[in-house]
């Protein structure tokens, strides 16, 4: 078995990506609409189209516009318990991404005010059980990594943004939970915590309704993911609030399992596979790997 780390993973094999956030929504942009006449315009003496010169020079210049007007979304360190009792709060309002989101965003409003006041938090309402209801990527983690991404959102950085949002995965994938407990529960149940060893909505929530012995339909599946919501908004604050910090966080590796399926499925093998996440819950085999 090679050794590797998660430099040599996230260079050689590339990073799930995380929810992409667009600041500045309906800023006007330049016109790049062109006729009918324009796509049918001759060809130039190079072989290009005459159409894709003319609209090079106007995308060009709308990536410029984009890129001065980009705000500040400098992150400065939140207090991990309040944002958790927050999200929990919010979580009626729009489920597990929005919580999560809009508790760090508010929190972060309440410190420093603009841009984050003017932050468009009801777009995060999407990632509602796995996105849209269709049970994939986890709100939680979708949430945490959209704010990874807008504090860390530079071209030049990274490497630094995926490995927090390893760090998120990886903590989402291994450990048990639910453990937060808010202030005043919704719903003054014992909740079980349990180990989702996957990023994705269905199999997280399965895991827990077989170790809960509850349907995924049922008050205490709701209140579950609503007090996961909640230790989500703290995890990504402490994670955050270490790099702020300039703190050096534990190293968290993928899986012995997942290197191997890499080193055979990965680029140096097959290449037919691009990932980083736990393979085992979906691919699970009766006899010996094909």
């Amino acid at each position: 078995m090679h050794k590797f780390n998660r430099r040599h993973v996230l260079a050689s094999l590339g990073m799930m990506g995380g929810s992409a956030l667009l600041s500045g929504c309906g800023r006007q942009g330049p016109d790049l609409s062109i006729s009918a006449k324009e796509i049918d315009g001759s060809q130039t003496a190079g072989g290009h189209s005459a159409v894709a010169e003319e609209t090079a020079q106007p995308a060009s210049q709308a990536v410029q516009q984009l890129a001065s007007g980009q705000q500040d979304w400098t992150y400065l360190p939140l207090d991990p318990e309040r944002v958790g009792q927050l999200a929990y709060d919010i979580y009626p309002k729009g489920s597990c991404m929005y919580s999560v989101v809009g508790s760090v965003i508010m929190q972060a409003a309440e410190k420093v005010g603009e841009p984050f006041r003017s932050f468009p938090i009801d777009m995060m309402r999407f990632g509602a059980v796995g996105i849209g209801g269709w049970g994939s990527t986890c709100g939680v983690v979708n949430g945490c990594c959209a704010l990874i991404g807008l504090f860390h959102s530079g071209l030049e950085i990274r490497q630094k943004r995926e490995e927090l949002m390893a760090d998120i995965c990886l903590w989402y994938e291994s450990a048990s939970l639910p453990n937060f407990q808010p202030e005043n529960p919704a719903q003054d149940v014992e909740i079980a915590s349990s180990v989702s060893q996957s990023v994705l909505c269905h199999v997280s929530s399965g895991a827990w309704c077989k170790a809960s012995g509850c349907d995924a339909f049922s008050i205490e599946r709701r209140e579950r993911c609503r007090r996961l919501s909640a230790e989500g908004a703290v995890k990504v604050v402490e994670v955050l609030n270490a790099e702020a910090n300039g703190q050096l966080r534990e190293f968290v590796d993928i899986t012995p399992e997942v290197h191997s399926c890499n080193e055979c499925h990965g680029k140096a093998g097959q290449a037919d596979s691009l990932g980083m996440m736990n393979c085992m819950p979906c691919h699970q085999f009766e006899t010996a790997h094909p």
